[in-house]
């Protein structure tokens, strides 16, 4: 038999998983709310101030809250009846964090730090580039489907849709 949480432990892997989730959520906020309103800056200074903001908000409150919800996700399934892959909605949440994690790690860094880089040689000018609207715009579109990402994981937790993944019964070789 597999090893299973008590109600105490579980509790416990629960709210750290709950306070991950919070925090990734609010760091995604913040860094798409930071996003907007890069394109009210009033000069190169407080461009750069904002972007090293989102960077600090990436930094801190996006990559270490979506790694302890990966982690904790995975044991709260192993370690209860919900299990890893036995319903949809587990599986469902699991490919949702992994890719919002991954789009985060090779793309927002990246433009984020493109943004940032504009900033430091052009100052204010940059707003006005076609390569900053372009990267800003991506950074903005990308950030709004990670939240909805986040919130619509939120949502089938509790409504747990789909129902349970149905086990094929493997043939015998006797048997085809």
């Amino acid at each position: 038999m597999a090893y299973r949480l008590s109600l105490k432990k579980k509790n416990i892997v629960v709210a750290l998983h709950v306070m991950a989730v919070a925090s990734w959520i609010g760091g995604t906020m913040g860094m798409l709310l930071l996003g907007v309103y890069l394109q009210t800056a009033a000069n190169g200074e407080q461009l750069a101030s904002m972007l090293g903001s989102m960077e600090i908000i990436d930094e801190n409150q996006l990559k270490y809250p979506a790694l302890a919800t990966l982690l904790t996700g995975i044991l709260l399934s192993v370690w209860t009846q919900w299990g890893l892959l036995k319903h949809y909605w587990v599986v469902l949440k699991l490919v949702l964090t992994l890719a919002t994690i991954l789009i985060g790690i090779f793309f927002l860094n990246d433009w984020t730090a493109s943004l940032a880089s504009l900033t430091e040689s052009r100052g204010n000018a940059a707003l006005a580039s076609r390569e900053f609207q372009q990267t800003w715009s991506a950074v903005i579109r990308t950030s709004s489907f990670n939240l909805g990402c986040l919130l619509f994981m939120v949502v089938i937790t509790y409504l747990k849709p789909f129902g349970k993944i149905k086990k094929t019964r493997r043939r015998a070789p006797h048997e085809q």
